[in-house]
């Protein structure tokens, strides 16, 4: 059976669970094979799934920090504009 876009998208996403049954892990290859924009929407996923398991197994190497804060004039303009919005 061939997948459509839609349902071999699907697919991916369970794959990626370890939920797909070899008949439709199959049906997936198939369809990646056949398909390129499905072909890179999973190489992509596969990236993110590589880099999210990276991340997990090293966190003191992960900065969430922002590069970059609003200035002290830029969040008093927020909170003025913020408190005008909510008595409005």
């Amino acid at each position: 059976m061939m997948f459509s876009c839609k349902q071999a998208t699907e697919r991916m996403s369970a794959s990626l669970d370890g939920k797909l049954s070899l008949s439709q892990r199959i049906g997936l290859r198939l369809h990646l094979l056949m398909c390129k924009f499905c072909s890179r929407c999973w190489s992509q996923l596969n990236i993110v799934r590589d880099a999210t398991h990276r991340c997990s197994e090293h966190p003191e190497l992960i900065d969430f920090r922002p590069e970059k804060t609003l200035s002290q004039q830029a969040c008093d303009r927020i909170k003025r504009l913020l408190r005008q919005n909510t008595h409005s």
